[in-house]
């Protein structure tokens, strides 16, 4: 009996570690194919600049629309999960209007941060301007100097009060600086700063730090080759610089997109110029640093085509871009999702005719990333409004599945053998 109860655990223990071998070296981590896209609406001449899941499982979008007379409008629209619009909303400032970015903050209100013409003159302002959650004003504020302002990324901060990044040709040291300005929950400036050297150089994403200060990434031309590099600058609460770093070769880089890494670090997506058998292009781009901004890695997409990343965000400890990546009929929108390394998962091209491209992706709830961007319309330079959805992703299994059952089947036959081999044992 003694012997039996051994032997019988012994074939325990060797199904357990059959099934631990099957499920560590059977079981895929992924799949390489790209999801398909569940659904995509044209919303009309223009272009969608930035998307965000609000509290309710909606989307909020915002860029620019056609508002004929050869001006635009800034834009915020809501919609469903589905991606039905519930409402659209546009506001005029002076003329030509851009919105860059858009956030849920507060009461359920929008902050969006945009450009408007100057009133008196061909240059840019900053337009800030705060809705409901209908879309309705609450408050605009237009400020800049005599040359032009821009406004980039906005967010709000834990205390209520609103932090924005962009450029400044108005202020600072040089043609461009990178500009820093905190508001009140109001729009009234508390403060403001500028960070660059004497050529061009600007801020184009935000990331808001755990001890309060801020991370800002963009490009220099002050600093580095001389040409324009990625440029990732850090300050503390109050906005006073603590270091700054370029990254790039001897061509131009650029820095459009800042994320949070896994690790600690961060990733930044944008565009590097690489020389082929055509001469000097652009092609996407991103590299990754540690904590402190020292460089970790690079990596460059799209199999040698031009193109570029202007948007992303995190999936898990993966990353998802997206951009442009050059096609037969101009530009195509384009989507990639990598590891924190920076490997390639998958890529997926959206077809169109001119010049498409993502500006931002968003993931959603129950799987799946919304894209906002453009589609680029057959013999024009316009373009139309783009938001799809791709499906969430799912993992085949079936591999998995067959080992597993292989693995009962083969531990059932050892099992009755070994109730067999027993049973005439005892007979005789």
């Amino acid at each position: 009996m003694k012997i039996r109860k051994i032997l019988l655990l012994l074939v325990s223990m060797f199904f357990l570690c059959t099934l631990a071998a099957v499920a560590t070296a059977e079981r895929p981590e992924g799949t390489t194919e790209p999801p398909p896209v569940e659904w995509s609406y044209e919303l009309g001449r223009g272009e969608g600049h930035f998307v965000q899941q609000t509290r309710d499982g909606g989307l909020i979008l915002t860029g620019w629309v056609d508002s004929g007379q050869a001006n635009t409008d800034v834009f915020l629209a809501k919609y469903d999960s589905a991606g039905r619009n519930l409402w659209l909303q546009t506001y005029q400032g002076y003329g030509y209007n851009d919105s860059h970015c858009v956030r849920e903050i507060s009461g359920g209100d929008y902050i969006v941060a945009a450009e408007t013409k100057s009133k008196d003159a061909y240059d840019h302002d900053v337009y800030i301007l705060r809705t409901d959650g209908k879309g309705n004003p609450l408050w605009e504020t237009i400020f800049g100097g005599p040359s032009c302002d821009y406004a980039w990324n906005i967010q709000q901060l834990p205390d209520g009060n609103l932090i924005m990044a962009g450029g400044t040709e108005s202020y600072g040291a040089g043609l461009y600086d990178v500009y820093l300005v905190k508001m009140d929950p109001e729009g009234n400036v508390l403060w403001e700063k500028t960070y660059g050297g004497a050529a061009s150089d600007c801020g184009y994403s935000l990331l808001q730090l755990a001890d309060g200060g801020f991370l800002i990434a963009g490009n220099a031309e002050s600093y580095g080759n001389g040409n324009p590099d990625v440029y990732l600058l850090r300050t503390d609460a109050a906005g006073e610089q603590i270091w700054q770093k370029t990254y790039g070769g001897s061509g131009s880089d650029y820095g459009w997109f800042l994320l949070e890494a896994p690790d600690a670090g961060y990733a930044i997506a944008g565009e590097k110029e690489v020389t082929g058998e055509q001469g000097a292009y652009l092609v996407p781009y991103l590299l990754r640093v540690d904590a402190e901004g020292q460089l970790l890695g690079e990596n460059t997409y799209g199999d040698g085509r031009a193109g570029s990343f202007y948007g992303g965000c995190r999936v898990a400890d993966d990353y998802v871009f997206t951009g442009k990546i050059e096609s037969a009929q101009g530009y195509d929108l384009y989507v990639v999702k990598t590891a924190a390394d920076g490997s390639l998962i998958w890529e997926k091209t959206i077809p169109g005719k001119g010049a498409g491209s993502g500006y931002a992706v968003t993931p959603v709830r129950g799987g799946g990333l919304v894209v906002a961007g453009k589609k680029g319309l057959e013999g024009s330079t316009k373009n139309d409004i783009l938001m799809l959805k791709l499906s969430g992703e799912s993992v085949d299994n079936r591999g998995y599945m067959l080992s597993v059952g292989l693995a009962l089947v083969i531990f059932v036959l050892m099992l009755a053998a070994f109730r067999l081999t027993q049973g005439k044992k005892e007979r005789h």
